[in-house]
C-alpha cells in the first residue's frame, strides 16, 4: 500500500487524515478547513472545489468563500445534507500546482471536481517570457523572438500558456477519467467598468512615444467625442498594444452611450495587458485567450462548462459587469459569489443525479437565500476592496472616487469599521512597520481584522487612502504624519519607495524585489512624470536637492500640487540640483511633489539595443526611461 502524499499544505499523518497548518495571525493563502479525511459512506456526495484567489474568496475569506456558499446551495436546494464541498482553492495558484492538488485530492474520495480558474494566467504562467527572466537562455530566447517584432513575444508567451493549460487539463482529464467522476469548469469574468489598466507605451521610432503621451495628456482634458478621436490616433501609433488606450476610447464611447463599442473597448485592454510588455505590475484577470483556452477544454474533455460572462450579464442585464459584482477587477462581491455559485450548483446537481427534474441556475437562485455574512465581515470586505484597489490600481482617471466609495460601502455596511479605518491611519503614520504597531494589535483583536489579503502589510505610505480615509471620516491631518514622517532638519529622502505617491509607477522587477535580480539602488520612471509625498506642516518653504539624470538631456518641470516651479536643465550625467517648494504652495499633511521630465529621443530600430542586451544575456527595457532619480532629498 502506497504512503499518504499531502493534498496541498494538508499534511498526512497517521490516523489517516490530512492536517494544514495553522495560518499565521494575518493569514495565508489557503482555504482555512483544518482536517481533510477519507470518504466513510456514499453520502454525502463530495466536490472538490480548485482555483485561484477569486475562488478562494479574497477579500471575504475566511467568513465567506465560494466553496462554503456552494456547499449551503446545494443543500439547501434538496433539503439534506447530501453534499460537502472540499475547498482547496489558494491565492497565486497555478497550472502546475492546480495539476499537483488535483491529483492529490484522489486520496479523498471526490465525486465532482469544480476548477475555477485562469484570472492568473496573464501573469503568472509564462514569467520566463520577459525581457527582465533571470535566465540568460530566457532573455536569448526573448531577444529572438523581438527580431520578429513585438508580437513575437507575445505569440510565444500565447503558445507558451497553451501548451501548459492544454496539459495541465490533459492530465485532470485522466485523473478524472480513471476515477470516473464528472469536472466542472468555471470559465472567469471580470470587471470591465470600473478596473482600469494604465501601461506607458513600449519604445517607438523616433519621437512616437513622446507624441503618444502628448496625445494621453490631451485625451484626458477633451470632450468624450474628441477624446476618441485622439484616442484612436493613439491606437495608430501604438498598434493596439497598450491597454491605456482602450481604455481611453472604453471611457469615451461609454460616455456617449455606446455600451457595445466601451464593453469591446475593454475586452481589448484586458487582452492587450500583456506580461510580456508590462512595466507596471499589472492585475490578473482572464484573457480571451485564457476564457478560449477553458471553453476548448470543456469540449474536448466532455467537462461541463459554466460561463460566468454569460451568467453575469444575463443576471444583471448588462454587458459591463462592475462593482456590483467585483470587489476590484477580478474578486467578487457577496452577489457576485452567489449568482456565480448558484451556476454552479445547477450543474452539480444534474450531474449529481439527485433531483428529479433538472433546475437552471436562474430559478435556483431565486429560490435560494442569499449567503449569510456578518456585518462586520462585509464591512472588512468592503474596506479590503478600498485598499486592494489603492494598492494595485493604475487608473487612466483619478482612483480617488473609487476608493471612497468602498470606504463608504464598508461604513454603510457597519459603521463600527470606522475603528479599522483609524487603525489603518495610525499603521500609516507610525514610525516603523505596520505590523508593529498598537493600531495592529487592536485589529487582530477587533471583529474588522484586517489580513494579509487586505494590504495591511504595504511598506509605503498610501498617500490616496490617507486622503480618501480623511475625507469620508471627516478627521484633520493625524499629527503623527508630519511629526513621523514630515521634513525635518538632517533631511528625508523621498526617493525611498515609502514615498512613492504611487510605487508601482516603476518597472515591476523594481517593485518587486525579486529574489534571483539583483536590487536596483535608483528610481527609474517608464512614465513622464513622478510624483513623491512631500509631508510638512505648511508653514515654511522646503528645500529640496535631486540628484538625477535623464537618458539624453533636456529640462525638469518640478511642481508642488499642480503648481509648476522653476525647471532646470540635466542630462545624462548625474546632476544634483537645488530648489525650494514655496510655503504658499504647501498645505498641512501631504503634498504632491511632482518631477516632470524631458521626453527622451529614440531612433528608428528603438528595440536594437534591447535585442542587443539581451543576446548578452543581460536585461533590458522595452519601454523608454524617462528619468532616473538617485536622491531627492527635503530639508
Amino acid at each position: 500500500m502506497s504512503r499518504p502524499e499531502p493534498i496541498s499544505i494538508w499534511v498526512p499523518r497517521e490516523d489517516g487524515t490530512w492536517v494544514r497548518p495553522e495560518p499565521s495571525p494575518l493569514g495565508d493563502h489557503y482555504a482555512t478547513h483544518r482536517v481533510l479525511a477519507k470518504k466513510t459512506a456514499e453520502l454525502p456526495l463530495r466536490v472538490a472545489f480548485f482555483g485561484e484567489s477569486a475562488a478562494a474568496g479574497y477579500l471575504y475569506a475566511p467568513h465567506l468563500t465560494p466553496a462554503r456558499v456552494l456547499e449551503e446551495q446545494l443543500r439547501t436546494a434538496i433539503g439534506r445534507d447530501d453534499f460537502e464541498v472540499v475547498d482547496l482553492a489558494r491565492t497565486n495558484e497555478t497550472l502546475p500546482t492546480l495539476a499537483a492538488t488535483v491529483r492529490a485530492s484522489v486520496q479523498i474520495q471526490p465525486d465532482v471536481l469544480v476548477l475555477f480558474v485562469g484570472n492568473n494566467w496573464n501573469l503568472l504562467e509564462t514569467p520566463e517570457v520577459s525581457s527582465y527572466a533571470p535566465s540568460v537562455q530566457a532573455r536569448q530566447r526573448f531577444a529572438a523572438a523581438l527580431r520578429e517584432g513585438l508580437d513575437g513575444p507575445l505569440r510565444l508567451a500565447e503558445e507558451e500558456l497553451r501548451q501548459t493549460a492544454e496539459g495541465t487539463f490533459e492530465w485532470i482529464a485522466l485523473i478524472a477519467g480513471a476515477i470516473g467522476i464528472p469536472v466542472v469548469v468555471v470559465v472567469p469574468e471580470v470587471n470591465l467598468a470600473d478596473w482600469e489598466t494604465r501601461q506607458p507605451v513600449v519604445s517607438l521610432p523616433e519621437n512616437q512615444a513622446a507624441e503618444w503621451h502628448r496625445l494621453y495628456r490631451e485625451a484626458l482634458e477633451e470632450e468624450p467625442g474628441e477624446a476618441i478621436r485622439i484616442a484612436d490616433r493613439m491606437r495608430e501609433l501604438d498598434g493596439g498594444r497598450c491597454p491605456t488606450t482602450w481604455r481611453l476610447l472604453a471611457r469615451g464611447r461609454l460616455a456617449l452611450g455606446d455600451v457595445e463599442g466601451a464593453r469591446e473597448a475593454c475586452l481589448a485592454e484586458v487582452d492587450s495587458a500583456r506580461y510580456p510588455t508590462m512595466a507596471f505590475l499589472s492585475a490578473p484577470q482572464a484573457t480571451t485567450q485564457a476564457r478560449d483556452l477553458l471553453r476548448e477544454a470543456c469540449r474536448r474533455h466532455d467537462f461541463t462548462c459554466v460561463d460566468l460572462r454569460e451568467v453575469f450579464s444575463e443576471h444583471t442585464g448588462s454587458i459591463l459587469p462592475g462593482r456590483r459584482l467585483f470587489l476590484d477587477y477580478c474578486h467578487l462581491t457577496r452577489e457576485g459569489i452567489q449568482v456565480a455559485m448558484a451556476a454552479v450548483a445547477a450543474e452539480v446537481l444534474r450531474l449529481s443525479g439527485m433531483t428529479e427534474t433538472d433546475e437552471d441556475w436562474r430559478s435556483l437562485l431565486a429560490r435560494l437565500p442569499g449567503p449569510a455574512v456578518t456585518p462586520e465581515a462585509e464591512a472588512t470586505a468592503r474596506l479590503g476592496a478600498a485598499v486592494h484597489s489603492a494598492h494595485r490600481l493604475l487608473s487612466v482617471g483619478p482612483k480617488q472616487e473609487i476608493l471612497e466609495h468602498w470606504c463608504r460601502a464598508a461604513l454603510d455596511a457597519s459603521p463600527g469599521v470606522e475603528s479599522a479605518m483609524l487603525d489603518l491611519l495610525e499603521a500609516r503614520c507610525a514610525p516603523g512597520p505596520a505590523v508593529l504597531t498598537a493600531a495592529q494589535q487592536r485589529n487582530l483583536a477587533s471583529p474588522y481584522r484586517l489580513l494579509l489579503q487586505h494590504g495591511w502589510r504595504w511598506d509605503h505610505l498610501d498617500a490616496d487612502l490617507i486622503e480618501v480615509l480623511l475625507r469620508v471620516l471627516n478627521r484633520p491631518v493625524p499629527p503623527a504624519l508630519v511629526e513621523n514622517h514630515g521634513v525635518r532638519s538632517e533631511g528625508v529622502d523621498l526617493a525611498d519607495p515609502f514615498y512613492h505617491w504611487e510605487p508601482l509607477e516603476r518597472f515591476f522587477p523594481e517593485v518587486m524585489d525579486l529574489e534571483d535580480l539583483p536590487k536596483r539602488g535608483t528610481c527609474r520612471s517608464p512614465w513622464p512624470e513622478s510624483s513623491f509625498c512631500l509631508i510638512t506642516d505648511g508653514r515654511r518653504d522646503v528645500e529640496l536637492e535631486l540628484i538625477a539624470r535623464v537618458p539624453d538631456e533636456g529640462e525638469i518641470e518640478p511642481a508642488v500640487n499642480g503648481t509648476l516651479l522653476q525647471p532646470f536643465h540635466v542630462d545624462g550625467r548625474w546632476t544634483r540640483t537645488a530648489f525650494q517648494a514655496p510655503a504658499a504652495l504647501l498645505r498641512p499633511g501631504l503634498n504632491r511633489l511632482t518631477l516632470r521630465w524631458p521626453s527622451p529621443g529614440l531612433g528608428a530600430d528603438p528595440f536594437e539595443r534591447a535585442i542587443e542586451r539581451l543576446e548578452l544575456g543581460q536585461a533590458a527595457d522595452l519601454h523608454p526611461v524617462f528619468g532616473e532619480v538617485f536622491s531627492l532629498v527635503a530639508r
